[in-house]
Formats: C-alpha cells, structure tokens, sequence
C-alpha cells in the first residue's frame, strides 16, 4: 500500500504583512492572517477609510482589529502586493487569478489608480488568451488592450474564436455589440488582407515569373504593359501562390504567407518549368534557376507588408 502524501502546506503570508507592530488584521475566506496599519488602507482607499470608521471586531489571539475577507489568502496577497508600501510585487499565477485581483482592486475596493499597472498585467497574456483579455479590456474600458486582443485573435479562424467563448466567464462583462465589434473585424481584416497584393507580381520586371518565356510554363492569361518590356505575361505559378494564400488570409489574416505549407506548391511548379532553347542553345529558365530566391523575396519585401497595410486599415469599432 503506498505512502499517504503529505497535503500541500496552507498559503502563509510573508513580510511586509507579518509585522507583529500591525494595528489591523485582514483574514482570508481560508484564514490567512495579513497584518497590515490600518492608516496605509484608509489613504489607499475611499473604502477601507470608510470600514474603517466602523466598529472593528478584534482577534481572539490578538486582541487587535480583525476584518474578515471573502477572498483566499492567495488573492489577497497577490491584490495587497501592487500597491503595500514595502511590499514585493508578485507575479500572476494565470489570468484567472489577475482577472480576480483586477475586480478586487477596480471594482470592489475602488482603486483606480491600479488600473495602468492592471492593464499592463493584463496584456502579459494576450498571445494566449486573446479573447478573454478583449472581454476583460472592453470591461474596464482599455481600448488600446482591447484592440491589441482583436488583433491577436486574426491568428485564429472565426470557429476558433466561438469555441474559445465556451464557458468563457469573462464574455458575460461585455455587451453583444462589443463582441459583435470583434467578430466584423476579424471578418474585414481577412476580406482585405485577402484583396492585398494582387497587383504586386507585375511590380518589377525582372521577376522570374515575369522573365520567363518558356512555352510549357503555363502563363496565367493576363498582361501588364511594364515599360522597356513591352506586354508581361507572368507565369501562373505565381497566381497559384497567391490565390492559396488569399484563401488562408480570408480565413485567418494572421496567417504567416511565408508558412511553407503554401509555398510548397509554387516552388514545386516554377522548379518543374523546363530549359528553353533558342537556335540549338539550352538554357535554364528563369523560374527554375531563380523563382524560389525571387519568390520568397516578394513574399518578404512586398506582400507582407501589403498585407500588414491592409489590416492596419481596418478599424475596430468599440
């Protein structure tokens, strides 16, 4: 029979909230003791200086003030260290906890001028949970966090982001309208970065696709006139790419185009196009000795940033 293991040990706070010369003691809903000066809370808060101003029942053990809190101990410590003088701050265990820490400080004890560093807090984890930070920044009115959130969420498709609002707490803060706002973003962000860049392959003459003249390398049936070339007929390869990554783009607008799932099937066609030959001399064609080099630097140079402009176009109206 294996060893019982021990339980894990009782959250304990730690200096500055153990000093024995405290006036006051906030209790935990799980009975950790903070041992605070009540003149701190009182000035910190319009709150505390009113409970303050009410009688105090006082600790059996301690024969000082004692105030009973709903919050758990780890809650609380985490709430009393971004603001206790001589207090180091700590760390946030997952947007749970800050979310918590945030209604504590915002909406129960009416700190507000903790919401710049809330705020920042916030945005430590957007990457990961960019619509419950959207929901948690329209809540409190962080716009600029809010539209950082919207902006993350174009790295995921629309059924992503209604899955990720199962169950999800903090959507019920918001209005329809707000979350309403973020899904017409996503919408308009992925219509125009799809529209993005459809122009670009005609933009430099020296292109591969724009060079090449090899018969069995299938031209994509329209022109450009390009000055000191005359009528361009660029290769479809390039179009192949494009549509492919248009199509991505309208699903997700963060899409990575450089992602090589949707280079694979140019760099397969413009390495597939033949020699040419003119007058018994071969030579390699110009998809096939540079379209992968002139690909991926039109890709770097020219549609991702034609891309990024397009989305920095769309507002998100909140």
């Amino acid at each position: 029979m294996a060893e019982a293991q021990p339980s894990s040990p009782l959250f304990k706070s730690t200096a500055p909230f153990d000093d024995p010369k405290a006036d006051t003691i906030l209790r935990s809903s799980d009975g950790v003791d903070f041992r605070v000066y009540r003149v701190i809370l009182s000035s910190a808060s319009p709150f505390f200086k009113t409970m303050f101003s009410l009688p105090q029942d006082t600790s059996e053990d301690s024969k000082i003030p004692t105030v009973p809190f709903s919050e758990t101990g780890r809650i609380l410590d985490r709430f009393l260290r971004i603001w206790y003088p001589g207090a180091t701050t700590a760390g946030f265990d997952s947007l749970e906890q800050l979310a918590d820490v945030i209604q504590l400080a915002l909406g129960k004890y009416d700190l507000q001028y903790l919401a710049p560093i809330l705020n920042r807090q916030l945005r430590v984890y957007v990457e990961n949970h960019c619509v419950s930070v959207f929901a948690i920044a329209c809540r409190y009115g962080w716009k600029a966090s809010a539209k950082l959130a919207a902006k993350q969420a174009l790295n995921l498709d629309l059924p992503s982001i209604f899955n990720s609002t199962a169950a999800n707490p903090y959507l019920r803060h918001i209005t329809g309208d707000q979350f309403q706002a973020l899904l017409i973003y996503h919408h308009a962000c992925g219509k125009a970065a799809a529209a993005a860049g459809r122009l670009l392959p005609w933009s430099d003459a020296e292109y591969a696709w724009n060079k090449c003249t090899v018969t069995s390398c299938a031209a994509c049936g329209q022109y450009s006139e390009i000055p000191g070339r005359g009528r361009v007929v660029p290769r479809a390869w390039i179009f192949t790419y494009l549509d492919e990554a248009s199509a991505a783009l309208k699903q997700r607008p963060g899409a990575n185009v450089q992602n090589p799932a949707l280079l694979v099937g140019a760099q397969s066609k413009a390495m597939s196009c033949s020699s040419s030959s003119h007058g018994g001399y071969h030579a390699t064609s110009p998809c096939r000795s540079h379209g992968l080099q002139d690909l991926s630097k039109f890709v770097t140079d020219k549609y991702v940033p034609a891309v990024n402009e397009a989305i920095k176009g769309v507002l998100l109206q909140i």
